[in-house]
C-alpha cells in the first residue's frame, strides 16, 4: 500500500494499492500450483490406499503374503507422499509470502485455525501410518485378513499396529479433505 497526498485536495491522503510485479505474480501462481497439486496428491494417495490398496489385499490367496503386497505398494508411494507434503508446505509458504491470502494462516482467523488443525492431524496420521507400517513389516510374513485387519493367527504386536493403521488410513484422507474444504471456503470469502 502506498499513502500519498492528493494533488487536487490539499491535506487529503489517498491510499492506493501498489501493483504487484510480474515476478511476484508468477511466484504467487507457482506457489498456488504447488499447494494444490501437493494437497491433491496427498489426499488422493491416502484415499486410494485406504479404499483400494489395503482392501485389495483380500484378493491375495496366501494370507501370509497380504502384508507384503500392501507394503510394496505403500513403500513405492511413500516418496510421492513426502514430495506432496513438501509441495503443499512450500505452496502455503509461497501463498502467504507472495499471494493475496495473508489470512490463509492468520492468527485468530477461525478458518486459518481449522486449516492448521486439519494439517496437524494429517501430518500426525501420515507419520503414525509410516511408523505402524514399519512395525508390521518388521515381523515378516504373518497371516492377516487384509493389510489392516488381523486374524486370530496374527501376532499380538502386529495386530496392534494394524489396528492403528486401520484408524489412520481414514484420518489421512479425511483430514486432507478438510484442508481442501477450508481452502475452498477461504477462497470464496474474498
Amino acid at each position: 500500500m502506498v499513502i500519498r497526498h492528493t494533488p487536487s485536495v490539499p491535506n487529503r491522503l489517498t491510499v492506493t494499492r501498489r501493483r504487484r510485479s510480474r515476478r511476484v505474480v508468477l511466484l504467487a501462481t507457482g506457489a498456488r500450483i504447488a499447494h494444490d497439486i501437493g494437497l491433491a496428491a496427498w489426499f488422493g494417495g491416502a484415499a486410494m490406499g485406504a479404499i483400494g490398496l489395503n482392501s485389495a489385499t483380500r484378493e491375495v490367496d496366501d494370507p501370509s503374503q497380504r502384508i507384503r503386497v500392501a507394503n510394496a505398494g505403500w513403500f513405492r508411494w511413500a516418496p510421492m507422499t513426502a514430495m506432496a507434503i513438501g509441495a503443499h508446505a512450500v505452496g502455503v509458504y509461497g501463498r502467504v509470502r507472495w499471494g493475496r491470502r495473508s489470512r490463509l494462516v492468520a492468527p485468530g482467523n477461525a478458518l486459518a485455525l481449522l486449516r492448521l488443525a486439519f494439517t496437524g492431524l494429517a501430518v500426525a496420521a501420515t507419520i503414525e501410518s509410516g511408523r505402524s507400517g514399519r512395525q508390521v513389516v518388521a515381523q515378516g510374513d504373518v497371516p492377516v485378513a487384509t493389510a489392516v485387519v488381523p486374524i486370530s493367527d496374527t501376532p499380538d504386536e502386529v495386530a496392534a499396529a494394524m489396528r492403528r493403521l486401520r484408524m489412520v488410513q481414514w484420518i489421512m484422507p479425511l483430514s486432507t479433505a478438510g484442508i481442501l474444504a477450508v481452502n475452498a471456503l477461504q477462497d470464496d470469502s474474498d
